[in-house]
């Protein structure tokens, strides 16, 4: 379901309108928890705006489907440091694997691929 929620449109951030991760609620007492448990993603572009991954978006839109993430990094936990700030195209999927073949089948390569905690919603 989560994958599903995050499946992008071009314009669309992931995050709230602001761009900033939405807030989980959690108790002093507790850890703060996550939206969507853990995924993986296959990265396949890095951008500062989102509006520089509109030709990605557009070249992988069909073939991803419901695995397509475009966000910003800011969302997810988990991303390497080469990530950076800005957002990232690519795709969600339960496993390394499953992550990784859907970028390759798509036609693109994988630029990183993370075991991610995601942390904003629609």
């Amino acid at each position: 379901m989560a994958a599903v929620l995050l499946a992008m449109a071009a314009s669309s951030t992931g995050c709230r309108a602001d761009h900033q991760p939405t807030e989980t609620s959690r108790s002093s007492s507790t850890a703060p928890t996550s939206v969507g448990g853990d995924r993986w993603l296959a990265a396949i572009e890095i951008a500062v705006r989102a509006d520089d991954l509109d030709a990605a978006t557009e070249r992988v839109r069909a073939a991803l489907g419901p695995a397509l993430v475009v966000s910003p990094v800011d969302c997810f936990d988990g991303l390497p440091a080469a990530a950076g700030e800005g957002y990232v195209i690519g795709a969600l999927a339960a496993s390394r694997a499953a992550a990784e073949a859907s970028v390759v089948e798509a036609g693109e390569p994988v630029l990183f691929t993370a075991s991610v905690t995601i942390l904003c919603t629609d």
